[in-house]
Formats: structure tokens, C-alpha cells, sequence
């Protein structure tokens, strides 16, 4: 799924009518926290790809290089080591 898709289903769920009921405003407010955690999870497993990896995601257009937040550690840069 990519990324645009979670965060419109993000949104839906914000704009669920329902408030008035404590119960289906808790529900939103879970399902909220639920989509945000996977949308991080998604994020964390991205990152703990390799850079080459990530490299070529973002080369075959599967990635949008605009949202490719991720950082690679010092220790493991070798650009950085020498």
C-alpha cells in the first residue's frame, strides 16, 4: 500500500461521523492509533532495508524519493568511516 493510500485511510477514519457517541468516537480514536502505528511500522521496515536496497526501489519509481526519510547510521556508512 503506499503511502498516499494510508493517509487517506487516516483521514476517512478522522472524519467518521459518530463523535457524539463516546463509543464510536473511542473506536475512531483506536482505529486511528492502529493506522498510525502501521503506517510507522511500514516506515521502520522501509528503513531497515539496506541503502542499496532502498537505492533501487527508489530507481524503479516504487518510491517516491520525496518521502524517502531515512537516514543511514554513521557506523555503517562507509563514505563516512574513512
Amino acid at each position: 500500500m503506499h503511502v498516499r493510500s494510508m493517509l487517506a485511510v487516516v483521514s476517512l477514519l478522522t472524519a467518521v461521523p459518530g463523535c457524539a457517541d463516546p463509543n464510536a468516537a473511542a473506536e475512531i480514536e483506536i482505529r486511528r492509533t492502529n493506522a498510525l502505528a502501521a503506517i510507522r511500522a511500514v516506515h521502520d521496515g522501509y528503513c531497515a532495508l539496506s541503502p542499496a536496497v532502498r537505492a533501487r526501489l527508489r530507481d524503479a519509481g516504487e518510491i517516491d524519493p520525496a518521502l524517502d526519510s531515512c537516514t543511514t547510521p554513521p557506523e555503517t556508512n562507509p563514505q563516512e568511516t574513512k
